[in-house]
Parts: structure tokens; C-alpha cells; sequence
């Protein structure tokens, strides 16, 4: 008897208990190690070894951090018959900054002990000076003005001014010309000294060619756990819902019935056709319980009394 009331209330089919709720943090947690696995599969597919005439770029895992994520170094090689060539750029670099640049041996332009350009003209000059003396003095004579009268003390005056104007002629041009021959030298020796760095510029663009720029992976979001695990709780709480909602409205019916079959005329609980006595013998079935609604009971009060008043 027991089977037959658990069929006709529910309780042999669908689950009766609700689903198990998800462990969300451990969901979290396994979406954020896909997402990780994700990102270093996109860095270890960027990762392009490459070679070229001049040189070649490589990559390689060298361990772990502290968090277990791989570490990865990226290790350029030149090409051997480029080596001696950057080894002696790299001493000539080394040795131009270890002695800074000064300006270098430069030429002088102004009034020192040593000759210069201003000395040199004057030293020019005086002989035609000397010479143009003699000529002054020769010219006074023969005009019958003698040395140290005021006449000639005139004629001198004028004479030394003009030769006053050519020594300072003298100085200033060859206080210009040492300036720009100054300038010159000054830039002559930056130059120099730049070719070294220069050079260094050349060897090294050469030791480190253009490498191509390969197709880059982009960083992909890995297997959603969460959203799946939530998904899936969902979906298991909706069909349990529907399970205990179908297993309610057949109980509502079976207990309708019954409550209808309390309130029906005499007899409809007798015989083998009566509700009770066909439901597997539960009530009146062969070797079932007794019903207490027998007609042949005296206690069956819808035997002895007609609820429609007849007796």
C-alpha cells in the first residue's frame, strides 16, 4: 500500500530536494586561473624568434616568479663579422667620454707673447713704415723745413696718425682673422671628436637590425567556470521548481476527489466499481483493507440514510 499512496502523491518521481548551491568563490577562482592560462598562451605566442642578415632576436623561458606566471628574456646576437668591429666601437666610446671635450688646440687671436696674426701683420708693416719714414723726412728737407720746427712738428703729426691708423688696422684685422680662423679650428675639433660617436651610431644600428613586426596575439578571456556553474544552478532550481509545482496541483486534485467522494450518495463507496475499491484494493480491493463504507456495515451511514431523504 505504501508504493501505491507514494505514486499517487508525488513522492516516487523528480527529486525532492533542491539542488546543492554552487561554491561561487571556487567558480571565481577557476575562471581567473583560465583567464591567466589565456594570457600566457597569447604572451608565449608573441614571443617570434627571428634572424637577419646582421644579427637575430630570441626568446626564451627562463623560470618563474613568485606567483608561478613564466618569465621570459629576450636575447639578441649579432653577426659574428660585425663582432671585432663593435668591440673596438665599444673602447673608442668608452676612452671619448672618459676625456670630455674642451674645445681642443686653438688658435690665438689676442695680444699674447707668442705671435700673432696681429703681430705678424705689424711685423709686415713696419719695414713700409720704416720706409715711409725716410721718405717723410727726405720730402720735409727738400721743402727746406727743418727737423723740430713747428712747420715740420705739423707735418710729422699728421704723418704718425697715419701710420698710428695702419698699426690699428693691423690689430683689428688680425684680431678677425684669428677669430675665424679660432672658430674653424674649434669646429674642426668637435667634428673629430664626434667621429667616434658617430661611428659608434653606425655600428650599432647595424648590430641591431629592423626585426619584422609579426601578427600579434591578443589576449583571450579563457573558460567562464562561474557563469557556467551559475547557468547550471539555475536550470537544475527551475526544473525542481516545476517538479514541486506539478507534485502540488496532482495532491490539490487527489484530495479534491476524495473530498468529493465523502460528500457523495450512499453506495457510491460499495461494489466493485466504487472509487476506493479500485484503486489497487486500498480500500475494498481482494485482500485489501476492509472499507468502511461497506454496505453490509451498520455503521455505514450512507447506507442507512439517504442524504437526498430517501430511507
Amino acid at each position: 500500500m505504501g508504493a501505491t499512496v507514494s505514486s499517487i502523491f508525488g513522492g516516487g518521481g523528480g527529486n525532492s530536494s533542491p539542488p546543492a548551491v554552487p561554491d561561487y568563490q571556487s567558480l571565481a577562482n577557476t575562471t581567473a586561473a583560465n583567464n591567466l592560462k589565456a594570457a600566457q598562451a597569447a604572451t608565449a605566442a608573441n614571443r617570434v624568434n627571428q634572424s637577419t642578415p646582421y644579427g637575430s632576436l630570441n626568446y626564451s623561458q627562463t623560470g618563474t616568479d613568485a606567483q608561478g606566471n613564466p618569465m621570459w628574456s629576450a636575447n639578441q646576437s649579432v653577426n659574428p663579422l660585425l663582432q671585432s668591429g663593435i668591440n673596438n666601437s665599444l673602447n673608442n666610446v668608452s676612452n671619448q667620454y672618459a676625456s670630455p671635450f674642451t674645445g681642443g688646440n686653438l688658435p690665438s687671436y689676442g695680444i699674447n707673447p707668442s705671435q700673432t696674426y696681429s703681430d705678424a701683420i705689424m711685423q709686415r708693416l713696419q719695414p713700409q713704415q720704416q720706409m715711409q719714414q725716410k721718405q717723410f723726412d727726405a720730402q720735409m728737407a727738400n721743402q727746406g723745413i727743418p727737423v723740430g720746427s713747428e712747420a715740420y712738428q705739423n707735418a710729422s703729426r699728421q704723418f704718425q696718425q697715419g701710420q698710428n691708423d695702419q698699426r690699428t688696422s693691423a690689430i683689428t684685422g688680425g684680431m678677425g682673422v684669428g677669430l675665424q680662423a679660432n672658430q674653424q679650428q674649434y669646429v674642426q675639433n668637435l667634428m673629430n671628436y664626434n667621429n667616434t660617436l658617430t661611428n659608434a651610431q653606425g655600428i650599432k644600428s647595424l648590430a641591431t637590425p629592423n626585426y619584422i613586426n609579426p601578427a600579434n596575439q591578443q589576449t583571450t578571456a579563457g573558460a567562464d567556470a562561474l557563469s557556467a556553474g551559475i547557468g547550471q544552478y539555475n536550470a537544475q532550481m527551475g526544473q525542481y521548481n516545476a517538479q514541486q509545482a506539478a507534485n502540488q496541483n496532482m495532491n490539490s486534485g487527489l484530495f479534491g476527489l476524495a473530498g468529493a467522494g465523502l460528500m457523495s450518495p450512499a453506495g457510491t463507496f460499495t461494489g466493485s466499481n466504487g472509487l476506493f475499491s479500485s484503486i489497487g484494493g486500498l480500500f475494498g480491493g481482494g485482500g485489501g483493507m476492509q472499507s468502511p463504507y461497506d454496505s453490509n456495515s451498520l455503521s455505514n451511514p450512507f447506507a442507512q440514510t439517504d442524504l437526498y431523504g430517501a430511507n
